[in-house]
């Protein structure tokens, strides 16, 4: 490996500009990008935030910038060790608001911090003021139509018949939980703006969240799953809440609706919807809900993409669809009537958020194939990048990056893969090849820049990365996205095999040395492609699922297993003929010789760490070259803290690029 390394060093060097260097994992921690648009009603500015790694504190910080249309002039308009995050204009522009646990003093003179308060920044620059700070962190806000109140939601309180039994648990020093202890639910709250003073609405249960305004402000729309638990994801339904409390169910078909907005006249209801009600990897739909029959109505049923999310423009004419479009994300605009497409925007920018103001104008994140996020306007003009955010790229090496499309062996699809070159890379030259996993399994690779795995610090290594979408992705067609239900291991692994095997074949991937990654769903993958084949030399596997029974007994969505397997385990034979025998790594694990490193947050509630000890159990035991390690406070994607992201990236080039370390 090291021989075949120097002698790439030497193909490459002519290609490289010596004054770039190898981005590092810290130096991709550290890149600074726009997150969470929103455009001033009259388009002439649009704040943002963006979430830096502090290192030294290892603790991400998120503050709200501004960006001045004309001028293209950024300012920074909140400053503080707590984050600031989700920020808003008022309808007349005069406001800028924001959440924050930030210190402030508070009615009676007292300093007070740690709790999540909603303050608010005159538009043309001054001091932050508290318009609502409650006992409860403030979860969002939604300023009402005339900018008279702004509605607040947040946790409840402890349900009053269970406080006695808090305190005989305190009393007894009885650390437990039990599961019949009652969920605290949700509470709606009314800001008058005028008088910056508070009252509740009502409580609502504990699985009330997005909430929205009808246009005539008398009351407001919410979804919610009754439960708030993760495991109810397809059970969302559309409520009415009025300012004096009182609530109407509005939609309770099978299958979740979601993301509810009202029509500017009020007459109609639009959310999004599944073709299928019970699996979270179905075609997701814009449907259309007549408040005065109360008929639903399925607006883009011809559309061949997911919608992800959209807004209403001022008149109604027209609804701004973000759609999921291959390995990029578009924004296309529906006509409410006919469902007929208009694509607004090149594929070429990949959007990930928008925000539409009053005037027709939308501002959104978008990246292209060699630059980071960067805000951009639609207007009347056209599309128009505001932000720079790209420059930071320019000290670094980067490989070549684009869109190979490859046949599946079965015939029944193109899989897309995104393929980063390493830098300076010359045709005909055979190198290391990583195949990268998705997690999902409806997730997707985009063709953007910045990618979960380390696809460019390997680049300036001699290494080349490929990320396929294979069967079972979303941005693809509704048959493409369920090709993988009850077949998991299956198409998509054959898939992936056939994208590396062209690789190959095309003179490209150096087929005896290839490595294989992934985590959560791209975790099992990985861990099902080393018990499946021995032709990757090197395995870094991120929060996988080892074992079928492990996962759906810890991790907090059991329904994924019948999702994707198709029933209980208890409901036919535990025997070969039984997928969550025979589609699980655990089965296969004597069959595992591919040195692995696995990489765990013990606070991972998706994909337990029960299913990566077990995991590293089973290879120790067989006497496999195996490394296990656990990152403390860690949630599922280990970017719960920076230093721990920087670290798990460093492992996993380490264990790429270099012969791997001998088991622990």
């Amino acid at each position: 490996m090291k021989k075949l390394f120097a002698l790439l060093v030497l193909i490459l060097i002519p290609f490289i500009s010596p004054a770039q260097r190898p981005m590092t994992p810290t130096d991709k921690a550290m890149l600074r990008m726009p997150s969470s648009p929103r455009l001033s009603p009259d388009g002439a500015r649009a704040a943002f935030t963006i979430r830096e790694a502090d290192t030294t504190a290892n603790a991400w910080r998120t503050q709200v910038y501004v960006v001045d249309v004309k001028t293209r002039a950024v300012t920074q308009v909140t400053q503080s060790d707590a984050s600031c995050s989700d920020p808003a204009w008022s309808p007349d522009g005069s406001r800028l608001c924001f959440l924050s646990s930030r210190p402030f003093i508070n009615s009676e003179g007292a300093r007070q911090e740690g709790v999540t308060a909603l303050f608010s920044l005159p538009a043309d620059g001054g001091e932050a003021t508290v318009l609502a700070v409650l006992e409860k962190d403030i979860d969002s806000y939604v300023w009402s139509p005339d900018g008279k109140r702004i509605a607040l939601l947040t946790e409840g309180d402890t349900p009053a018949e269970f406080l006695d039994e808090e305190q005989r648990r305190e009393e007894r020093k009885l650390n437990i939980t039990v599961n019949t202890d009652p969920v605290a639910g949700k509470q709606l709250w009314m800001v008058d703006v005028a008088h910056v003073k508070v009252h509740k609405v009502r409580d609502l249960d504990a699985g009330a969240e997005g909430i929205s305004w009808f246009p005539s402000g008398d009351r407001l729309l919410y979804q919610t799953n009754y439960t708030g638990a993760y495991n109810d994801e397809q059970k969302w339904d559309l409520w009415a809440v009025t300012l004096d409390g009182k609530t109407e169910q509005l939609t309770s078909m099978p299958g979740p609706e979601s993301k509810g907005r009202v029509s500017p006249d009020g007459r109609f209801v639009a959310c999004i919807t599944q073709t299928v009600p019970d699996i979270e990897f179905a075609k997701t739909e814009i449907s259309i809900l007549n408040m005065d029959t109360r008929q639903f109505s399925r607006l883009t049923a011809n559309a061949e993409y997911s919608v992800e999310d959209f807004r209403w423009n001022a008149d109604g004419s027209a609804i701004i669809a973000l759609f999921n479009e291959r390995t990029s994300a578009v924004l296309a605009r529906v006509d409410p009537g006919s469902g007929a497409l208009q694509r607004l925007t090149d594929p070429a920018l990949v959007i990930r958020d928008f925000d539409l103001n009053a005037r027709g104008d939308a501002a959104f994140i978008a990246a292209v194939v060699d630059g980071l996020d960067e805000l951009h306007l639609l207007d009347r003009k056209g599309t128009q990048t505001l932000t720079n955010y790209s420059e930071q790229l320019k000290p670094f090496i980067r490989g070549e990056q684009k869109v190979i499309t490859v046949r599946s062996r079965d015939g029944l699809y193109d899989i897309d893969a995104v393929l980063v070159l390493p830098a300076g890379y010359r045709k005909g030259t055979r190198v290391p090849l990583l195949l990268a996993y998705h997690g999902g399994p409806y997730g997707d690779f985009d063709n953007r820049f910045l990618q979960y795995y380390p696809a460019h610090i390997l680049a300036a290594k001699g290494w080349a990365t490929v990320m396929p979408n294979v069967r079972g992705s979303s941005g693809y067609s509704d048959a493409f996205g369920q090709a993988n239900r009850f077949d998991l291991g299956g198409g998509d692994y054959r898939d992936a095999m056939d994208v590396v095997d062209w690789l190959i074949a095309q003179g490209i991937a150096d087929s005896s040395h290839m490595a294989v990654t992934g985590g959560s769903y791209g975790g099992y993958m990985t861990n099902w492609t080393i018990s499946q084949t021995p032709r990757f030399k090197s395995a870094v596997s991120m929060y996988g699922i080892f074992s079928w029974f492990t996962d759906w007994s810890n991790s907090w969505q059991p329904a994924f297993e019948v999702m994707f397997l198709g029933h209980n385990y208890w409901e036919k034979p535990l025997d070969e003929k039984n997928p969550w025998i025979n589609r699980a790594p655990q089965t296969y694990v004597r069959n595992i010789v591919t040195p692995t490193l696995i990489l765990q947050g013990d606070k991972d509630q998706y994909t337990n760490i029960s299913n990566s000890r077990e995991m590293y159990q089973a290879l120790k035991e067989l006497g496999r070259n195996v490394e296990f390690v656990v990152y403390h406070g860690a949630g599922h994607g280990l970017r719960t803290f920076p230093n721990q992201w920087i670290d798990s990236m460093e492992r996993t080039v380490a264990w790429i690029t270099g012969p791997p370390a001998a088991a622990r």
